[in-house]
């Protein structure tokens, strides 16, 4: 008994500083965004990861998934990448056309400003 009560008072604990662990479904939804030239595109995430714009399937595979970033990499080697805050992805980044555009909900009426 003593051995035990011991080994209760030395197990070893998990480092305080261990960053969250992320959560795929964060990224799950269909958000919009205006691209540089004034268009509005549609970004669809499936529970899958399956990325899609204007309801093309992108073909890019995961690169990167963290608790507020996931990163693809597109048939032709380009980055794309979401990011989120505490609460929803914000941002879509696309390597290609070096350009970082603001995330809004599909149900949003605001990106049609």
């Amino acid at each position: 008994m003593v051995s035990f009560l011991i080994s209760l008072f030395h197990t070893k604990k998990a480092p305080k500083n261990q960053p969250d662990p992320a959560d795929p479904l964060f990224f799950v939804g269909t958000w919009q965004f205006k691209d540089h030239r004034n268009r509005i595109h549609r970004l669809e995430i499936g529970p899958d990861l399956k990325l899609l714009i204007d309801g093309k399937d992108m073909s890019a595979k995961v690169s990167l998934l963290t608790r507020y970033e996931l990163s693809y990499i597109d048939k032709f080697g380009y980055k794309l990448e979401i990011r989120g805050n505490e609460s929803q992805p914000i941002k879509f980044y696309d390597e290609s056309e070096n350009y970082t555009y603001d995330l809004h909900s599909a149900n949003d009426s605001k990106i049609a400003d």
